[in-house]
């Protein structure tokens, strides 16, 4: 009959003779009461036993505190306890009226009191002036840093804020994670994103590499990583709360835009390896087309994404980007849906046109490889090199859903999961590896401009020993 976050649980209230309750001086009636079967939890439900609850929270203004009467919430623990010397309770507390007026009111008379838990992690910064600034408005709505909080996105917990001196603050609910699997993951994408832009750079420097199919398609690939990744983690180390709502809900779908191109490239690479087995000539415009499609496909799908988080749908099926997180939340569906299952399908694809383009290895006649068998070398230690990689690929996603999956089924949810930052940069040893330490033009390239000049060197050296023993100019 109401929004969660307007109810109570009256299981051990006192049931009336009409099906109302009455709970703390109130009479709650039958149409505003039913049974609930879920629990909601920073703004997402999960199972519960079945409750009764009442919508309390529409006939008189509501309050949550975040423990029960004469505990505090401990940050250290994470948990409710027991103040020592043991603290009386705060009856009074301040509220700001509609022309900026404060008043002290008893909490009982104005506000109906609710324990229970509404967010998982509580943001407690005593040492700041501003965690101290507030302002309670009569309709339990909250505003602290110019944000106004509702009242399932707060709670009141005594806390010592001077020597001695206790006093009833709002914690607010925090979205912004810390902690050793933040930097594991941070530091783990940071040096793979850096790992790429070596491969890209080098790459890019070469021409015979960037003048090739192959070349162009890795470059195109590594600048979207690099763009994605780096997005990312500027958002695992950047607390939302002090991003605009705009700039929280860019960053996150330009990051999701970067990260689906890279997939699409692969699958490009694949199907172009596909077609040149086969020996299918592909013209240049025909490949500009492709390359401006799959961008443009690209394009709608974040466009789409963008139009589910703005539509009607219920919360499971939406991705979250821009509410309590700037990147998909993964206590919601919405991540399998528009992130998991694309990744999944164009790596399928890609993998299959691999097995195929494999198999046309064979199928070459005998003519055509004696013809082509420089290109041909070239080719086949590239393609055998980015199936590898693709493999690579594939085993690290295949890992991250299915670990998606099973924290879904199970409701254990971990914003980062610092394997995630580890598989990362495993795949960028594996680029180094595969992609550029295996890219002929590179080690043509590697021979004629290192090797060879270190050889140079090496002679000069030589001759320079010459010259000291002789005495002659000439030699």
């Amino acid at each position: 009959p109401c929004a969660f976050a307007d109810t109570v649980n009256l299981t051990d209230s006192q049931r009336l003779k009409d099906g109302s309750y009455a709970h703390d001086g109130i009479v709650v009636p039958a149409h505003l009461i039913a049974v609930y079967n879920f629990k909601v939890i920073d703004g997402v439900e999960y199972r519960a036993p079945k409750h009764v609850r009442g919508c309390v929270c529409l006939l008189k203004p509501c309050v949550t505190f975040c423990c029960p009467q004469g505990q505090y919430f401990d940050a250290t623990s994470g948990s409710c306890s027991v103040p020592e010397p043991p603290r009386p309770a705060s009856t009074l507390i301040e509220l700001t009226h509609g022309a900026q007026n404060i008043s002290h009111v008893k909490i009982a008379q104005h506000f109906v009191v609710r324990t229970q838990l509404g967010c998982r992690n509580k943001y407690v910064d005593k040492k700041h002036d501003s965690f101290w600034q507030w302002n309670l408005y009569e309709n339990g709505t909250l505003l602290r840093d110019g944000r106004a909080w509702n009242t399932d996105e707060y709670c009141f917990s005594p806390l010592e804020h001077q020597l001695a001196a206790w006093e009833l603050v709002p914690l607010n609910c925090e979205r912004f994670q810390r902690g050793y699997r933040i930097w594991i993951y941070a530091i783990c994408s940071i040096i793979a994103i850096i790992i790429n832009i070596f491969i890209l750079s080098l790459l890019s420097c070469i021409s015979t590499a960037r003048k090739s199919h192959y070349g162009q398609l890795m470059i195109y690939y590594l600048l979207s990583v690099i763009a994605g990744y780096s997005l990312l983690v500027y958002l695992t180390l950047k607390n939302p709360v002090k991003l605009s709502h705009e700039a929280c809900r860019n960053i996150g779908f330009l990051a999701y835009f970067c990260i689906m191109l890279s997939f699409v490239y692969l699958a490009i690479c694949s199907f172009d390896f596909l077609l040149k087995f086969r020996q299918k000539t592909m013209r240049n415009w025909v490949r500009t087309l492709v390359y401006f499609v799959a961008l443009l496909c690209v394009i709608g799908l974040r466009f789409l994404v963008s139009f589910a988080q703005d539509s009607s749908l219920p919360k499971h099926f939406k991705p979250g980007i821009g509410e309590d997180y700037c990147w998909f939340d993964v206590r919601l569906w919405g991540i399998l849906i528009y992130y998991y299952v694309p990744i999944v399908l164009l790596l399928l694809f890609s993998v299959c046109c691999c097995v195929k383009a494999y198999f046309a290895i064979f199928e070459l006649a005998p003519d055509t490889q004696y013809l082509e068998g420089t290109q041909l070398r070239f080719m086949k230690t590239h393609f055998y090199a980015f199936t590898a990689y693709l493999v690579g690929v594939f085993a690290v996603w295949a890992r991250e859903m299915t670990v998606y999956i099973l924290a879904r089924i199970r409701e254990h949810f971990f914003i980062i999961d610092f394997w995630s930052g580890i598989c990362i940069l495993l795949l960028a040893i594996a680029g180094f590896i595969l992609l550029l330490g295996k890219n002929r033009h590179v080690r043509i390239w590697w021979s004629i401009n290192v090797e060879s000049s270190q050889t140079d060197l090496s002679i000069i050296n030589a001759r320079v020993y010459k010259f000291d023993e002789k005495g002659d100019l000439k030699s």
